[in-house]
This record gives structure tokens, sequence and C-alpha cells, in this order.
């Protein structure tokens, strides 16, 4: 077994999870978009493409307050349609568009990446308490982030598995 260690510092580990786990619900987002199938749930009460797109949008723009120092989720609007325990309704016309929903994904990770990159080792180390997820840490905030779109990347996966499934039968 190798002992020589990584090539890669802290940032560059947190940031190569980072662009794995976006890249896999990004690819699947991608074909969801593609297909059309923005109000397709992943099981029967679960929530749709649509909503799953801009509940990422959304709490990674909450994320960002910690990154960029910023006053209030810049996506707060968003909070009635894709916050924790909003309803998800079978209207798409109840929701913003889905290709501005992606844009604003892209272009909202595109920012979140940058202000991640930009942090020092000190940084990532200070003090951020979040009792609900027993979160100390802005590292463990941004692990934190990585696993919830892997959850949701999940989810999504599950929509497209199940399209091409039925593509095949």
């Amino acid at each position: 077994m190798p002992t020589q260690p990584v090539p890669y510092n802290r940032m560059s580990r947190i940031l190569a999870r980072l662009d794995f786990s976006w890249g896999a619900s990004g690819s699947k987002l991608g074909y969801i978009a593609k297909k059309g199938l923005w109000m397709s749930r992943f099981r029967p009460g679960g929530p749709h493409a649509l909503w799953i797109a801009g509940h990422l949008s959304f709490y990674e723009g909450a994320a960002r307050k910690l990154y960029e120092g910023l006053d209030s989720n810049p996506l707060e609007d968003w909070k009635g349609l894709f916050g924790n325990g909003s309803p998800c309704l079978d209207d798409a016309a109840a929701y913003p568009d889905p290709a501005s929903v992606l844009e604003t994904l892209k272009s909202g990770r595109s920012m979140t990446r940058s202000a991640i990159a930009s942090l020092s080792e000190l940084d990532l180390d200070r003090r951020v308490l979040n009792e609900r997820l027993a979160i100390q840490d802005l590292q463990s905030q941004i692990e934190f982030l990585i696993w919830h779109d892997a959850h949701h990347g999940a989810q999504l996966g599950a929509i497209v598995s199940e399209y091409k499934d039925s593509l095949t039968n």
C-alpha cells in the first residue's frame, strides 16, 4: 500500500466531493429537463423533480449566507414553494419556469463553489452552530450541503431510472 500523502490538500478534497455530487445531480437534472420530466415523482407522495431542483436552489442559497457573509438567503422568496415542509404541488404553473429554476441552481452553485474555494483553513474550522443538524463548524456545514445534494440526487436518480426502465419495457 502506498504511504505517500494524497497530492491535494483539504480544500481540494472538499471541492472534489462537491464537484462529484453536483456533477451527478446535475446530469440527472439535465436528463429530466431534456425529457420534460419535471413533474415526475420518485415515489407516490414524494417530491417531484421540479420541487427538488427548487429545494436544492433554496437551501444552497441559504448556505451561501455562511460562505459569503450575506445577510439573508438570496432566494428567501422561494421558501413557501421549496422550503422544508412546503407542499409539493401538482400544478406546474404554481412554480417558476423549470428552465429558470435550473438556471438559478446552476448560477447559485457557481457562486457557492467560488465562495467555498476562497475559504481558508481557519474559515473551515470557524464555529457554526446548527443544533438541529449537530453541526458546529463550517467544514461540517459544507459536508452536510454535499450530503443533502446526494440525498436528493438519489431521488432524481430514481425518477431517471424509472423513466429509462419504462422505455425498455
